[in-house]
Formats: structure tokens, C-alpha cells, sequence
């Protein structure tokens, strides 16, 4: 009896892997770029969030200081080994007009990252908090016009840095949140702001290639025409919500991915999937309960990088991973004392890189 016993749970297990659907794409070196979105946070002395913040997982390479170049060299070395092509770094502009962190955060790209040895070899894009940049200008009574404009301006010595991210030659500019700017903004204003952002920059010989996130989708509805101007592809930060389970989540991914696909494509803009490996906005001192907690996968990490990189846009092929170091939402694949390299190793298998 225990041996019949035996017989049906491995006659079911085979079943069920069986009808799980898997593929595996296979990398071909320049064909498809991977990004991991980047922060430059940790450790500023005065808003120190690895002490503010309720932080899930201790990292390999301890609490460091993101103006450490040598840390942030070997962030870089592990990011190259395991098949990740740049960092899309968190960045809220110059921030000389707040007394707030918004300034330690670029003096953090330019001394830590920008420094680093093996930079050289490895490429980065500017990734715009545009939620924290704007509700800080409402909150202090500033012109969010006027700082944009100068933020992207003070850009330029970043979008002229030969390692930075490019497409068809114009440097890569990712806009956090599109729908908060134009709920803030409004159609003609928000439309105005990119025109005349693209026009001096213009004057200046520089040409963005802008990818806007349109929120959490997983919705095409997500894809509003008027707020789809100006930009040049579309994504987003955190597909699907995380309080669906994986199953939700991996199914979104499943469903809509080929939608967001073909309504960019059919809108003339590129579309960029992205992956993570888990959620966890337990604490955090922005959020509220109930907490989203979706437990870090390999294994759906994995499903759901290689669905991301099923249906890259071949007009572009990029694919993103949430993230590489948000450690206050637990969906890093840095390195960590918990799960070592693990999350590396998953995006190693799955891009087809493994022996």
C-alpha cells in the first residue's frame, strides 16, 4: 500500500510538470540588453535608510555607503558575471532646491558608481523619481516646470558620459510614474513640459530615447494614448500586484506581456517587460497596512524573466529586473548573506547563459 502510495504522488508530480509551460531563451550577446534598476541611497547620514527602514535581507557586501566606488565596482563585476548589461540608477535631479537627500543622491553616482573601475565595461541610464521630485514641489511650493527643465540640462554631463545607455545612438531616459505626472500636470501641460525638455536638449545635440512607466498595469488599459506622447518606449517598474500571489502575477505576465507588446508596437513606441523576485512592503514607512508580501521564488523569478524575454520588443530588446538593490521592498537580487547569489544565478539560467 505505502509503495502504490508512492507510485501516485510521483505519477502527479510528473503531471503537473508536465503541464507547466517552459521555455528557455536563449542570449544572444547584443541582441538583448538586461537592466536592473539602481539606488544610490544607502548609507547618507542624515536619512540612513538601512537604520530608517525596515530592510529584508542583510547584503553580501554588508550596509555600505553608495558613494563607495570600490563597493560599487564590485556590484558591477557580480552584475557582468551573471549577464546584466547596466543599472537604470534611481536619480531625483540635481536637488540643490531641497535640503533633503536629493543632492547626496547624485554626489552617490558621481563618486560611487560613475567611479568605479569596471564601469568602462558596463553601461547606466538615468532612472527619474518623478513621484518623490514632484510631490516634494507641491509640498514645498516650488516650480516643478522649472526644476525638470533644469534637472535635465544639469543631465547632460551624464548623457555625454560614454558609458552611458544608448539606442541608436540617443542616450536612455526612463521617467518613474507617467500617469502621477499627468494626474499633477494635466494633458497640455505634461505635453508642453517633454516638448520643450526635447527641444533644449535638441539645441544642445542631444536626442532622448524616452521610456515612460505607465504604472502596474497589467491592463493595455494601462496604455493611455494621450499619455503615451512623447515617448519613445513604455514599461513598468512593478507589473501585476504582488497581493495576487505568483500565480496572478506569472499569469499577468502570461496574458499581457504580448498585449503591452502589440498596443505599443501599434502606437509606434517600443515595449520593455520586466521581472522580479519577489515583493515584501512590510513597515515600510510609506506604506500601510495590509502589507503586500509576495516571497522571494527562484523559481518564479525565473518563469517570469523568461516570459519578459519571450516577448522583447525586437524594435528594441531590453528587458528590466526589479531591482538590484531596493532592499526596503525585497525585490533584490544583489547578493545577499541569506540567499548568497541565488537571484544571479537564476537570470544566468534563464537568459540560456548556463553550462
Amino acid at each position: 500500500m505505502k509503495r502504490r502510495f508512492v507510485l501516485v504522488i510521483i505519477a502527479v508530480l510528473i503531471l503537473v510538470v508536465a503541464l507547466v509551460p517552459t521555455f528557455t531563451i536563449r542570449h544572444v550577446e547584443g541582441s538583448t540588453r538586461i537592466g536592473a534598476y539602481y539606488y544610490e541611497w544607502w548609507d547618507i547620514e542624515f536619512n540612513n535608510h538601512w537604520i530608517l527602514d525596515d530592510i529584508k535581507g542583510t547584503p553580501f557586501l554588508g550596509y555600505y555607503n553608495s558613494s563607495d566606488s570600490a563597493c560599487a565596482d564590485q556590484q558591477i563585476v557580480y552584475a557582468k558575471r551573471y549577464g546584466i548589461d547596466f543599472f537604470a540608477v534611481s536619480w531625483t535631479g540635481k536637488g540643490d532646491w531641497i535640503d533633503w537627500d536629493f543632492d547626496d543622491i547624485d554626489y552617490n553616482l558621481r563618486n560611487g558608481l560613475l567611479r568605479a573601475d569596471h564601469m568602462k565595461d558596463f553601461s547606466f541610464c538615468l532612472f527619474y523619481e518623478t513621484t518623490l521630485v514632484l510631490s516634494n514641489t507641491i509640498h514645498n511650493g516650488k516650480n516643478f516646470t522649472q526644476i525638470f527643465i533644469d534637472d535635465m540640462d544639469y543631465a547632460l554631463r551624464y548623457f555625454t558620459n560614454p558609458s552611458y545607455l544608448r539606442v541608436n545612438g540617443n542616450p536612455v531616459f526612463i521617467i518613474y510614474q507617467i500617469p502621477y505626472l499627468y494626474e499633477n500636470f494635466g494633458v497640455q501641460n505634461a505635453h508642453r513640459l517633454l516638448d520643450d525638455v526635447r527641444r533644449q536638449l535638441a539645441e544642445k545635440g542631444v536626442k532622448l530615447y524616452i521610456i515612460g512607466d505607465m504604472g502596474s498595469g497589467p491592463s493595455t488599459a494601462n496604455l493611455n494614448s494621450n499619455q503615451l506622447y512623447s515617448l519613445n518606449a513604455t514599461t513598468s517598474y512593478f507589473f501585476s500586484d504582488p497581493k495576487e500571489g505568483w500565480s496572478g502575477v506569472l499569469d499577468d505576465a502570461q496574458t499581457y506581456y504580448p498585449q503591452w507588446l502589440s498596443t505599443a508596437n501599434s502606437q509606434g513606441i517600443a515595449f520593455v517587460p520586466n521581472a522580479y523576485p519577489g515583493f515584501n512592503n512590510t513597515l515600510n514607512k510609506d506604506a500601510s497596512p495590509p502589507w503586500a508580501v509576495l516571497p522571494c521564488s527562484e523559481y518564479a523569478f525565473k518563469y517570469m524573466l523568461q516570459t519578459a524575454l519571450r516577448y522583447t520588443d525586437s524594435n528594441l530588446g531590453i528587458v528590466m529586473i526589479t531591482s538590484w538593490n531596493e532592499w526596503k521592498e525585497g525585490t533584490t537580487i544583489e547578493p545577499s548573506v541569506e540567499q548568497d547569489e541565488l537571484f544571479l544565478r537564476t537570470v544566468w539560467n534563464a537568459i540560456g547563459k548556463a553550462p
